[in-house]
């Protein structure tokens, strides 16, 4: 090979390989954005009966007042951060006196008899988890 195609050959692959990063990231954009659209009909499903549509806000009321809960404006309120752990903790372990024991069971019990039904049940509230980042207010 001679000098000139052998820089040639390293300026293609060079511009190859500067070109994968931003394919993977699009590529886990659009993993994320499928994501949430999948979170979009679970949050259908079982939330906007209290949520409201798009996040709110619904009839759901912050404990002790008469403020709407507004899940577009969540991350916000945790400074920036959506709590996953605290999000993923409320399904693991069910307070009967949370005001959202009930859809949790619900999500549960409707995934009863599918293989790994706990792993499901968590992979939907992940996806509504998705999909209210998805819906944050700027």
């Amino acid at each position: 090979m001679t000098r000139v195609g052998a820089c040639g050959l390293s300026l293609t692959i060079a511009l190859i390989v500067a070109g994968v990063p931003s394919r993977v990231m699009c590529a886990e954009n659009q993993l994320q954005q499928a994501h949430a659209a999948a979170g979009r009909v679970w949050y259908e499903k079982y939330c906007t009966s209290c949520h409201g549509q798009g996040g709110g806000p619904g009839s759901a009321v912050y404990r002790g007042s008469d403020r709407p809960v507004d899940l577009r404006t969540y991350v916000k309120r945790n400074n920036g951060i959506f709590p996953a752990v605290e999000w993923i903790a409320v399904v693991e372990h069910v307070d009967l006196s949370s005001p959202h024991a009930d859809v949790w069971e619900r999500i549960r019990t409707d995934q009863e008899g599918t293989s790994g039904q706990g792993a499901v049940a968590r992979g939907i509230v992940a996806s509504i988890a998705d999909y209210i980042i998805s819906v944050q207010t700027k």
